[in-house]
């Protein structure tokens, strides 16, 4: 007897115009939120994704303009009443084509590529669903970065004088603190009206594991559950310390291409590449281990911690060089 699980799932499938007897659910992609689906005759494979409902139906509807536009999503489809979405049970229910995949992984250059093209391209006359959501402030953006530099100071302070750990605690305070005061100095309240005026969107969640190679080596994007009208500046701070998180990687080899490739794609937002390099020069990474510790003090008595944020700290300042050398050069052309 079939579950109650798998006979929602058919009834899902029904509305696509695959019926029980033809179709299969061949896996379970993510456990009770993704199934990987095949028709018996034909052979061809879908993906079935389910959304909670407090969610909105945005990303499904976000994900169909995309594919509207030509943009690589894989293709989503309609049903037969020409709905991209089933809703039952407090959650939507969306069908999508099954993208095979290379064997090999998009490289780094690609995924710049990528959310340039996605940030460029995802700009829609209309509002996406119902409502017009509202955009942040300035002094909002600024709150939120005094807010991480407050806390590399009460970090810093806890750490004890003269020792190693202080030291970088107090290098990395006054990375933040400098890059807090050339935000505030960039034209921000200029990027934050483009945005809104754009309707720009944000993947939310744009990491390796969303952007696919495809057999026919085309790059396709997937995964818009957390889409969200917004800065790009959050996926490209997103994206910046995943190439950068790794302090092995040389971090100009990946800075130089990430600033040249993304704002060679993506037009709109050039004028305001000056915001994008003062929130850049903040030590994020940094930032994201030494606030994942307890205390710095359990750093200082760990010596892998303390040579991890040793290391971390090296390489921000190496990152904060070359943008700060990279930020006057744009100065210059001005």
């Amino acid at each position: 007897m079939a579950s109650k699980r798998s006979r929602l799932l058919f009834d899902v499938l029904n509305h696509y115009g695959l019926s029980e007897t033809e179709t299969d659910v061949i896996g379970e992609l993510k456990e009770e939120k993704v199934w990987l689906v095949q028709n018996k005759k034909t052979g061809q494979r879908y993906v079935l994704k389910r959304l909670n409902e407090e969610k909105t139906n945005f990303p499904i509807l976000l994900h169909s303009k995309l594919y509207d536009t030509g943009f690589h999503v894989p293709e989503i489809f309609q049903t037969k009443t020409k709905q991209y979405y089933v809703h039952r049970k407090n959650s939507y229910y969306y069908l999508m084509d099954y993208v095979p995949l290379s064997e090999t992984r998009p490289s780094f250059q690609q995924r710049i590529e990528g959310l340039a093209r996605f940030h460029a391209d995802s700009l829609f006359t209309e509002w996406i669903g119902t409502g017009s959501p509202s955009f942040p402030e300035p002094k909002e953006v600024l709150c939120a970065h005094r807010q991480k530099v407050a806390q590399l100071q009460e970090l810093a302070k806890t750490a004890a004088n003269g020792t190693a750990l202080s030291h970088i605690m107090k290098q990395m305070t006054r990375l933040a603190d400098q890059s807090y005061a050339l935000l505030e100095k960039s034209n921000l309240a200029g990027f934050c009206r483009e945005a809104a005026e754009r309707k720009a969107i944000c993947h939310g969640d744009y990491n390796s594991n969303n952007l696919l190679l495809a057999e026919n080596n085309n790059v396709v994007m997937i995964d818009f559950d957390r889409a969200y009208y917004g800065l790009p500046l959050d996926d490209f701070r997103f994206l910046l310390i995943s190439l950068t998180k790794n302090p092995k990687n040389n971090v100009i080899k990946r800075l130089q291409p990430l600033f040249e490739l993304y704002f060679s794609i993506c037009l709109p937002y050039v004028p305001y590449k000056s915001v994008y390099l003062a929130d850049a020069m903040f030590p994020h990474v940094f930032y994201n281990e030494a606030v994942s510790l307890e205390k710095p003090k359990r750093a200082a008595s760990n010596p892998s911690s303390l040579d991890l944020l040793t290391r971390l700290a090296e390489q921000e300042t190496k990152k904060f060089a070359f943008l700060s050398d990279l930020l006057k050069s744009e100065g210059s052309r001005t």
